[in-house]
């Protein structure tokens, strides 16, 4: 039958991924609860297969044909033990849900959660002991007719089934509640939220049909006698339509299935994120981008070094000056010669590998690898106390970034020296990174705005200006599952803005 094949195959898929080691506390709960929920519905096909009500209409429910309903009939498990497995893992089922909920959505401390999941243990342990049907048989012998008459016994146990009725409820409604609240608080990082997407979807799917099938347990489902010390099994009463029934294995299961693939892979990037040694490939348009960031970067070096020669020119009589420019000649070609190395070796990945990057680490380094073309020009960039980690290709990040700067240092070419002011600034917002590089520079007209993004589009000469530099950065920021805008005014000013997901913060404190 398709469930106990999905019983099986879910847990050697399990047992690969603790093997492999690829689980977190919440992806372990989780394993647990989808472990609980075949025990449960294998508990409840099993006993409905020993009792005689359902001996003709078990097919309607399940699937379940004659021949293998009369092999569940003869296995050799009371009632009593079917009651106890189905009380303990339907009380398990609710714990393990919950728990996982809380780990995806907090990140407790390890004190923190071992009082959390104390506290949760509490109610599941006293519904295991109360609607064990040893203890309830003993209950009855012990307070009737003493104590206790028989409407007031059945009474107070209706009573408790109310309360923990509302308990169990809760307990799903929560799990609900904080795993939305999970998949809203997750890195915006693509892959992370698209593999927290189809655990989410299964985990709300396995709870729906828990719920349409089980809400009423754990119950007691045995009736007691005194006077003749006799105990009648109680027949599984399942509300709806039994082709619902037929259905639920195989969504629960498919659901189950999904959840596994998830789980493992938000495991093992979850891992090789804290162990700062995760790399997430995309796909991209490598030979298009290659060549373009090698074109505009030639061409820009060679501009440079152009104007440098030229200038040089004009000062030849200046020795020190010219000693000066020359080692500043020396080092653009150095440079160049080591960017072409770099964009060779780009050309063979044809992937942009996205691994956990400080922010304030790259642009230090930027800001140092570009320290003679800032040299005249006020930078005022405030770093952080919390340092942030984003998901990106370290090289064509970079890139992207230099190319504004690069555009920020050419609009201030004509204002005076003094005058010449960048501010970089980087704003946390909720799970977001944001990057603003400001200048006070020529800016860009209104009309220019929209299409400054384009490729081939610039408002200056084609003989200076190919127009690629922020088409490579918008091609290069929306690989990374960013954005990239613009806020200019003429002669007053441009600032862009670069959105990246962010991955998680480092509270220590610079030294």
């Amino acid at each position: 039958m398709f469930i106990f094949f999905v019983f099986i195959l879910f847990i050697a898929i399990a047992i690969f991924c603790l093997t492999q080691q690829k689980y977190t506390k919440a992806t372990l709960f989780m394993l647990l609860m989808g472990f609980s929920y075949l025990i449960v519905v294998s508990c409840i096909i099993t006993y409905m297969s020993k009792d005689a009500y359902y001996y003709y209409s078990l097919d309607d429910y399940f699937g379940i044909k004659q021949a293998l309903q009369n092999q569940l009939m003869f296995l050799p498990v009371s009632r009593f033990a079917l009651i106890r497995m189905f009380t303990l893992f339907t009380v398990m089922f609710l714990y393990t849900g919950l728990c996982s909920a809380i780990y995806f959505a907090f990140n407790l401390s390890l004190k923190r959660g071992k009082l959390l999941i104390t506290l949760l243990a509490i109610p599941c342990i006293l519904q295991v002991v109360l609607y064990d049907p040893s203890f309830y048989a003993y209950m009855y012998y012990k307070l009737y007719p003493d104590y206790m008459t028989v409407q007031g016994f059945v009474s107070a146990y209706e009573s408790i089934h109310a309360i923990t009725f509302l308990i169990n409820t809760l307990y799903i409604a929560a799990g609900i509640i904080f795993f939305i609240y999970a998949l809203y608080d997750a890195p915006k990082v693509r892959q992370i939220r698209s593999n927290m997407f189809m655990i989410f979807i299964s985990y709300i799917s396995v709870q729906i049909t828990y719920y349409y099938m089980n809400y009423w347990a754990p119950d007691i489902l045995i009736k007691v006698s005194k006077a003749v010390h006799f105990i009648r099994f109680k027949p599984i009463n399942l509300v709806g339509n039994p082709s619902i029934y037929t259905l639920l294995p195989y969504i629960a299961g498919f659901c189950l299935l999904v959840s596994l693939y998830s789980i493992y892979k938000y495991a093992r990037i979850q891992n090789s994120i804290k162990n700062q040694e995760s790399v997430i490939s995309h796909n991209i348009d490598s030979a298009l981008l290659t060549s373009r960031v090698f074109s505009h970067y030639i061409k820009n070096e060679l501009l440079a070094i152009m104007a440098q020669t030229e200038f040089l020119e004009s000062m030849c009589e200046k020795s020190p000056a010219v000693i000066e420019e020359i080692r500043v000649i020396e080092q653009r070609c150095q440079k160049v010669y080591d960017r072409l190395d770099a964009v060779h070796q780009k050309n063979l990945k044809s992937k942009i590998e996205l691994e956990p990057v400080f922010l304030d680490e790259l642009l230090d380094k930027l800001l140092n690898d570009m320290s003679m073309e800032l040299k005249y020009i006020n930078v005022n960039y405030a770093k952080l106390q919390r340092r942030l980690v984003i998901m990106a290709d370290p090289y064509y990040f970079s890139q992207a970034v230099e190319n504004i700067l690069s555009n920020a240092v050419d609009a201030l070419e004509f204002v005076p020296e003094k005058s010449r002011q960048m501010d970089i600034a980087i704003n946390l917002k909720n799970k977001w990174v944001e990057l603003v590089i400001q200048d006070n520079g020529s800016g860009i007209a209104e009309e220019n705005l929209i299409h400054i993004f384009q490729p081939f589009y610039s408002s200056k000469p084609t003989a200076t200006n190919w127009g690629m530099g922020l088409s490579i950065c918008h091609t290069i920021i929306t690989a990374h599952g960013g954005k990239i805008s613009v806020k200019s005014k003429k002669g007053e000013g441009s600032s862009f803005h670069i959105i990246m997901p962010l991955l998680s913060t480092d509270s220590n404190e610079r030294r």
